[in-house]
């Protein structure tokens, strides 16, 4: 990507992000803002050779207001950030929850009880 392409597709990110920023309600522009500050730091992080996997941690009301309208939006906004855009992956899931998943299947293969009993 050259420069005057780089320039035209922040220009348009800008202009996208204010549009939102005038139609979205204020939690869910602030959510959006999070998120993009998570992706921003993946960003640096890959740059400099470091992790490129972000997480944001979501309360019960980030899920609610992350809708797919507002998943579009982010993939609208993500796609003008590279010359190819970028990949967005959204897992939603307790770690604690999904860990004790994982053990529990390692478990029943072992020919254990799970259960502990």
């Amino acid at each position: 990507m050259d420069e005057e392409q780089f320039l035209e597709r922040a220009k348009q990110f800008a202009l996208h992000l204010a549009d939102l920023q005038s139609r979205l309600d204020p939690a869910s522009y602030d959510l959006l803002l999070r998120i993009l500050h998570g992706i921003n730091d993946a960003i640096v992080g890959r740059s400099a050779g470091g992790p490129t996997g972000i997480d944001v941690p979501f309360t019960a009301f980030d899920r609610d207001l992350f809708t797919p309208a507002l998943g579009r939006e982010l993939a609208k906004l993500t796609s003008l950030l590279g010359p190819h855009g970028l990949q967005l992956v959204v897992e939603f899931g307790n770690q604690q929850e999904n860990d004790r998943r994982e053990v529990e299947a390692i478990a029943r293969v072992s020919g254990m009880d799970p259960g502990g009993a």
